[in-house]
């Protein structure tokens, strides 16, 4: 008797029995343990987190913690389908403003406003300070040109599971608006995961924008492995001007002909005397040498000067619906180059595929990660590092 009562009042405390909470914040750990050590039907547990949500990231340690106080495997999938990822937050006026005062340089700072946005209208006064403060021409008319960020649900959604502070989240749709319709459904969304009536009156009546664009081009790729009598573009670093072209690796001194980055050449070979040069041929049949940074990326290793890039956006692979129902699991290796700007531009298997998709929703998904660069003696360099990629399934108990 006195279990059935304690039930009973976790249920309605929960929403579960009783008429629902306008109100109700997201569960948490200890709520959601209180269920599963209760006895509650899975199914009761299951629609229970479908209507409010989660308060806390469902990571392999805590779905493991969970399966062992007697959560099933349609529970853990319940669990992990309610978090949303976290969603890339657009850049801030004082963010701008400390990587300028970091030495990040311009093109870095435009990129990341043209692939997370701002939240902010960046006024003339604005614009003025930061020139001052360094900014140069393109990142002033890239925040010119930009406007905040409009919310998206996902965005909102996120806030309310990890900031309790709506007053700012209402404030903030305010001043950016969103990018989806606020119709019932999308309302009660939100009201469910938390959103109080303040917070839904300022999603119903904002402005509604259309939904952000990164604009950043795609990463550049890796040029193809130098193969002799093939043709091959040269690489220059920001600095080069131009290529030039020896009649004599051992006299550079005479420079037969200067080349223009990105030019076709045929590549003929690399030479052992000295080292570091490959012959090449150039404007009709002419040959010379050239120095073989121009013909291969250079790539770092991490170590001897090198330090390690450190990921600022690495969201997991997920499951194929085919490889979780065959009950596929395993550890994917995979050798990445990460370039001066901190993209992926290169991604390649170096174990045994798994199969049913996953070594492709790896592949794609690193793709998309960011890092700060790795660096040598403070300046931003490509290097070439090693991942593993887990998965896992949880299987119930025997």
């Amino acid at each position: 008797m006195k279990h059935t009562l304690i039930l009973l009042l976790l249920a309605a405390s929960l929403g579960v029995m009783a008429a629902p909470q306008d109100s109700r914040p997201p569960l948490s750990k200890d709520e959601l343990h209180d269920l599963l050590t209760s006895s509650t039907p899975s199914k009761v547990i299951i629609s229970t987190i479908q209507k409010y949500g989660i308060a806390f990231q469902p990571t392999g340690d805590v779905l493991e913690e969970f399966r062992k106080s007697g959560a099933d495997k349609a529970v853990l999938a319940a669990l992990r389908e309610a978090w949303h990822s976290d969603v890339p937050k657009p850049l801030g006026d004082k963010e701008i403003r400390m990587m300028l005062a970091e030495g990040t340089p311009g093109e870095n700072i435009v990129r990341a406003v043209q692939e997370r946005g701002i939240d902010f209208q960046p006024g003339g006064d604005y614009l003025e300070e930061i020139r001052s403060e360094g900014a140069q021409d393109a990142l002033i008319e890239t925040l010119r040109a930009a406007t905040p960020r409009p919310f998206s649900k996902d965005e909102l959604l996120q806030l309310l599971t990890t900031r309790v502070d709506q007053d700012w989240i209402v404030q903030r749709v305010r001043q950016r608006g969103i990018d989806f319709d606020p119709d019932k459904q999308n309302l009660q969304t939100l009201q469910n995961r938390g959103a109080l009536a303040h917070l839904l009156e300022a999603v119903r009546t904002a402005k509604r924008v259309k939904p952000f664009v990164v604009q950043a081009p795609p990463p550049p790729r890796l040029p193809g492995p130098l193969v002799q009598g093939r043709a091959a573009a040269l690489i220059c670093e920001p600095s080069d001007k131009d290529v030039p072209v020896f009649a004599d690796p051992h006299d550079l001194g005479n420079v037969v002909a200067r080349l223009h980055c990105g030019d076709q050449i045929t590549f003929l070979g690399k030479v052992d005397s000295p080292p570091g040069f490959g012959r090449i041929q150039y404007a009709d049949g002419k040959e010379g040498f050239v120095s073989n940074s121009y013909l291969e990326l250079p790539v770092a290793t991490i170590g001897n000067g090198v330090t390690a890039p450190v990921p600022i956006y690495k969201p997991e692979p997920g499951y194929t619906p085919q490889a979780r129902h065959d009950g596929i699991e395993g550890t994917l290796t995979l050798m990445i180059v990460i370039d001066s700007q901190g993209n992926v531009i290169d991604v390649q298997e170096s174990s045994e595929p798994l199969g049913e998709g996953l070594d492709q929703s790896a592949m794609d998904t690193v793709k998309t990660w960011k890092f700060t660069p790795a660096k040598r003696d403070g300046v931003p360099v490509s290097v070439r590092v090693k991942v593993e990629i887990m998965f896992r399934l949880y299987h119930d108990t025997p």
